[in-house]
């Protein structure tokens, strides 16, 4: 069976959760899984790239408003983000801190919630070898845990993940929402898409190409993953379009262009956006409701 893939089961019947990236733009998507999660909604898989996948280990594991409380809290760290994390693992990312210290003692991850709740959680990554996107389940959020990192490692600001021979980085490279692959390759009649740019937004080439072909020189097809990725991405979202106007997805994304950045150190801008993303689930609240059953 081909690495990521599963048993095939019958979702005809079934909703998704798909959850883009974005960062500290997951902030939104903490404020829309937070309502879910007070109204005792739940998905039959959920599907996450890059923090979009952190979202879903908390919502897996029923803490309302932990996703939150951690970045709030540690925004401005450096061993959460910043040169004490590079100092201590070569990653700007400080995952042995955000996965080991705040998982274990600063804000205690549930694991025993996480494996009771029927939900199935999958992590968005790319294989930088071929350029194409894996969907790895996260059965445990132990024994996974290094899928979580792959989705979630980001181009030149963290080395590649190595998982059984394979090589990752952040998922939202070859598949930032992975929508089609939930209907086409999973076989679910519909789905929740929570999106952390605006209904307006067109991405633009990515601005760190000659960087790029410079450090993956050995990947060819990683950097041209890098290099279509934003005609891929905007193609995809009138693919998001489509699908919602034909009832299959029910999309929620913000209201206005998001002006936080990918290390955004205000914790005002991030409550803000936290709290735009509960407004936005609370408006939607009836249609979730319904579509979620």
């Amino acid at each position: 069976m081909e690495m990521g893939a599963q048993t095939p089961v019958d979702n005809s019947d079934k909703v998704a959760l798909v959850l883009e990236g974005g960062s500290f733009r997951c902030q939104f998507t903490a404020g829309v899984l937070d309502v879910l999660l007070e109204k005792g909604l739940n998905a039959a898989a959920i599907y996450g790239v890059s923090a979009g996948t952190l979202s879903g280990l908390s919502f897996k594991s029923r803490q309302i408003g932990r996703v939150n409380r951690v970045n709030l809290a540690f925004c401005n760290d450096g061993r959460y983000m910043g040169a004490e994390a590079v100092a201590a693992s070569g990653s700007l990312v400080g995952y042995d801190f955000m996965l080991n210290d705040v998982q274990d003692r600063l804000d205690p991850f549930d694991n025993d919630a996480f494996l009771a709740n029927p939900a199935r959680l999958f992590a968005t990554v790319t294989d930088i070898v071929f350029g194409t996107p894996a969907y790895l389940e996260v059965a445990s959020a132990t024994l996974d845990i290094d899928a979580v990192r792959a989705s979630t490692s980001m181009p030149f600001v963290t080395p590649p993940v190595e998982i059984d021979g394979h090589f990752y980085l952040d998922g939202g490279i070859a598949d930032s929402v992975p929508v089609e692959h939930v209907f086409e390759d999973e076989g679910f009649a519909r789905a929740v898409v929570v999106l952390t740019q605006h209904r307006d937004y067109q991405k633009g080439p990515y601005e760190f190409m000659g960087a790029a072909r410079a450090r993956y020189a050995k990947y060819p097809y990683l950097i041209d993953a890098l290099e279509t990725r934003h005609t891929r991405y905007n193609e995809q979202r009138e693919h998001i379009w489509e699908y919602e106007r034909e009832g299959k997805a029910l999309v929620i994304a913000p209201p206005t262009p998001v002006e936080v950045g990918h290390m955004e150190r205000d914790p005002e801008k991030l409550l803000a956006l936290y709290i735009q993303g509960r407004q936005e689930a609370t408006r939607r609240l009836d249609a979730i409701r319904a579509y979620l059953g």
